[in-house]
């Protein structure tokens, strides 16, 4: 009888213990943040943070870029269609894709604070 009520135990920890893909992309992306950011990507952008928002199951990054780069100039629709290649072409994040996770990425100006100068939304439609 004891040894029913202990597997009966440990299976309900077990259930317990297992976080959903969302729990998990939510502290992925903390965890993610407070280990890594700020990380250089390259010589003109910086990796400040990656989050999570469960509304829109979207992976957000954030990232600032610095030097001859930091400009206006950026050509949106390029832009856009590189991210969706890195976004098609990435293992790491095979599961999200799977389970039809958002991806959004922002990059902001170093030389005007607070300056958006590309910000681009990757969805199922447009990785699959």
């Amino acid at each position: 009888m004891n040894k029913y009520l202990l597997i009966a135990s440990l299976a309900v920890l077990v259930t317990a213990c297992h976080e959903s893909l969302e729990e998990k992309a939510a502290r992925e992306a903390k965890e993610f943040t407070r280990r890594n950011c700020p990380m250089p990507v390259s010589e003109y952008i910086v990796n400040d943070s990656m989050t999570y928002d469960a509304d829109t199951r979207t992976i957000h990054y954030f990232y600032t870029i610095k030097g001859a780069a930091d400009t206006t100039a950026i050509n949106n629709r390029q832009a856009k269609s590189e991210l969706i290649k890195g976004v098609k072409d990435a293992t790491s994040i095979r599961t999200y894709k799977e389970n039809n996770f958002n991806f959004a990425y922002t990059y902001y100006s170093a030389k005007n604070e607070g300056k958006i100068l590309l910000d681009v939304r990757i969805t199922p439609g447009d990785y699959k």
